[in-house]
Order: structure tokens, then sequence, then C-alpha cells
């Protein structure tokens, strides 16, 4: 059920065009890898470098490679050897891994693990769902292996947080210092929330987002489409994030079309690289 906070963001923001004056420099791109589970990590870094997209968020839902059958979730448990070759694949196509996650745990002994893990491949974000008497072990074992983490949402029909609402979000991470938030507006728009107005809540504590656009405004059902064929003020989503001066990622996360949506990527790539 949504809360009475998150229903009160449900009117889209609109931003007149004279109010868009850019990004200071181009936006970082990446795709949330999630997009391509249904192949390895392996088969689809090549469809990224043919794109000319760099920023990969690695995902615990993706195989590693038919040369590993056993990976079939990326993640602290692989062995050195299979960390070096997750290391190989992305430099070998130019990619750069910028997130971990959503990665889940419910045992705080798995922290030190995931961020050790992070550390190792040279990733700067965890993402994860973390309950809040997680948070203080988080701060610790990000402080000590110099990352982030960052707190991802689902959306209202998730039972196990209610993390779609950006308030909840922004109380739990405003008082630390290696803790963030992960948004995904495709996610508040199914819960009814306004993205341009959880950005606003948020602002400061944003390390990264999913971005995404949605055939129709709070729909609960997943609706993900191309940037800018959508009901979502996309540009209000850009000029508010330009506003603050956000510099990190914008992971696509195209959930649909499963195993041919490379063109749908790449038609939103192009979108973030045009607004």
């Amino acid at each position: 059920m949504i809360s009475v906070c998150a229903a009160a963001f449900c009117c889209c923001a609109h931003y007149p065009d004279s109010a868009f004056a850019g990004p200071s420099k181009p936006r970082k791109v990446g795709v949330q890898m999630y997009t391509f589970h249904k192949m390895t990590l392996e088969e689809s870094l090549p469809l990224l470098k043919n794109a000319g997209i760099k920023g990969v968020g690695l995902t615990a839902g993706q195989a590693l490679s038919k040369k590993y059958p056993n990976v079939k979730r990326i993640g602290p448990e692989m062995n050195r050897q299979e960390r070096d070759y997750l290391k190989k694949i992305l430099a070998d196509n130019g990619c750069v891994p910028v997130s971990f996650g959503v990665y889940y745990t419910s045992k705080k002994s798995d922290i030190s693990k995931a961020c050790r893990f992070a550390k190792d491949i040279g990733v700067p974000i965890i993402l994860t769902e973390a309950p809040a008497n997680m948070l203080d072990e988080w701060e610790k074992c990000c402080e000590k292996y110099g990352v982030k983490m960052a707190l991802h949402n689902h959306a209202s029909d998730n039972k196990a947080n209610n993390y779609y609402d950006p308030k909840v979000v922004r109380d739990l991470v405003k008082k630390y210092k290696n803790i963030y938030a992960c948004p995904d507006n495709g996610h508040w728009s199914r819960s009814g929330i306004d993205g341009v107005e959880g950005y606003k809540i948020l602002e400061g504590k944003i390390a990264i987002v999913h971005f995404k656009d949605q055939k129709e405004f709070g729909n609960i059902k997943n609706q993900p489409v191309v940037f800018g064929t959508g009901e979502l003020d996309m540009k209000g989503l850009l000029a508010e994030l330009d506003r603050q001066g956000f510099d990190g990622y914008f992971l696509i996360e195209h959930e649909a079309n499963y195993g041919k949506n490379l063109p749908e990527v790449v038609k939103c790539a192009e979108y973030l690289k045009t607004h």
C-alpha cells in the first residue's frame, strides 16, 4: 500500500524548455546487466562494446561465462580464477564495472565479503536493499574497504521493505558518510511517485541511478519503454539531476523483451547522450 507521503508525489512535475541547461559534461551511461540476464556476462559485454557503452552494473542475476558453468551468480563467492576471468572480459571489452547489485543478504558477516569482492573487482558502489539494522555494519565495512553502498528501491508491491518511499531512504542514509541512494525512477512510477520530487528529496545522497521510462505513470505493472516514448517526464528528471550537479552513472535497466532488447538499450543510450 502506498504511503500518504508517497501518494502526495503523484502529480508529475514539468519544466519549461528554458529550464534545460543540460549537463556540464557528457553523461555517464551504463547498463544494469540484469537487462541481459538471459545471456552470460561474457556473451553480453561485446554488445555494450559495439554500442559504445562502457559502464557496467554487475548483477548477481547473471551467470559469468560458459567457460565457468558453475558460476550461476556473479558475486563474492567467486574464487580467484573466476574473479580474474571477470576482470579480463571486462577489460577485453573496454568496460568499467560501476556497481554491483542488487546484493541481498540477511547476515552481517556477508557484508565484509561483499565489500572485499567489490574492492577486488574495482567496483566503487554496492547496491543493496539492506535492512536498517545492518546499516551501521555496512558503513563500517565500506569505510574499511574504500567502497560505497547505495540503497536501491523496488516498487510498493515489494513486501520486504518500503524503500520505494524516497523519504524513508533519505532518513536512513542521511547520517552516513559511505551510504547513499540508488533511486530507480521506474519503480517510483509504478508506486505513483513522481521521480522529480523523489530526486529532490534525495538531493546530495544520490550515488547512481537506475534510469527508466514507463508506458504509463502510476501503473504497478512494470512497463519499460524506450526513453522519451512513455509517460514519464524524462526532460524534467534529467533537468533536476543536472540542477543538483549529479555526476554519477545513469544505468539503463530495460526489463523487457529479454534476449532481443539491444535495439531499445541503444536508443535509450542515445537519448541520454543527446538530452
